[in-house]
């Protein structure tokens, strides 16, 4: 069950959150002092310690937090956008890519800073690790439609998972020069190369790529 939170907490976890972004366009997190967050986010490390153990356990929260909001905006149920199961009824999830741009559009500056800008790549590992999590799912449930090709699951997942992500750094370097929209279009036509059993399943069919996607409900 979530947990309600006083405004006034969301509030100041925003407000260190936003403060470790901006900090870390400047130092690597391991030169990011808690003094330096505090200080940053104009508030006092009393209160710091009110809400975390540590630096390390703040930084922990920041991260999932990030991602929980990410993921809970992109993620969306498979009914009717997978016609090749017919083994399974079961309702599984999908990554919108569609989604995923525009929310990544929304936040472009922190999700630079968090992918681009720093050389221990803390939140690029965190995010390889929840994409790979989802798309082992997707797997496990759906493992009786999906087409054997002879390649290790662990292969074909860091490949796609690592072509999505470089694919994402890329574009926020180049300064988001292209729509969300023209971006998903653009995987369309590139996954659409890569010829498969139209009756099966292979990882990339995990990543929804439809250009004019509509938000699905569960999504908001």
């Amino acid at each position: 069950m979530a947990k309600h939170l006083d405004p006034r907490v969301i509030k100041t976890r925003s407000s260190l959150k936003d403060a470790l972004i901006n900090l870390m366009q400047q130092y690597k997190i391991e030169n990011i002092s808690v003094q330096k967050i505090t200080e940053t986010a104009h508030i006092t490390r009393g209160t710091f310690y009110l809400h975390y153990k540590d630096k390390r356990d703040f930084i922990a929260s920041a991260m999932t937090e990030i991602l929980d909001d990410f993921f809970n905006a992109v993620m969306i149920d498979s009914t009717g956008r997978l016609p090749m199961i017919t083994t399974s009824t079961q309702v599984t999830q999908l990554f919108s890519v569609n989604a995923a741009f525009s929310y990544i559009e929304t936040e472009a500056n922190m999700f630079n800073v968090l992918l681009n800008t720093q050389a221990n790549g803390v939140f690029e590992y965190q995010l390889i690790t929840r994409l790979t999590k989802a798309l082992e799912r997707f797997h496990d449930q759906l493992k009786s439609d999906f087409l054997e090709i002879n390649v290790p699951e662990n292969i074909q997942i860091a490949f796609i998972v690592s072509a999505y992500i470089g694919l994402v750094k890329n574009w926020l370097a180049d300064g988001l020069i292209y729509t969300p929209h023209y971006m998903t279009s653009s995987i369309q036509k590139m996954t659409a190369l890569i010829s498969h059993d139209p009756q099966k399943l292979t990882f990339s069919d995990f990543f929804f790529t439809q250009a004019d996607f509509v938000p699905h409900p569960a999504a908001n």
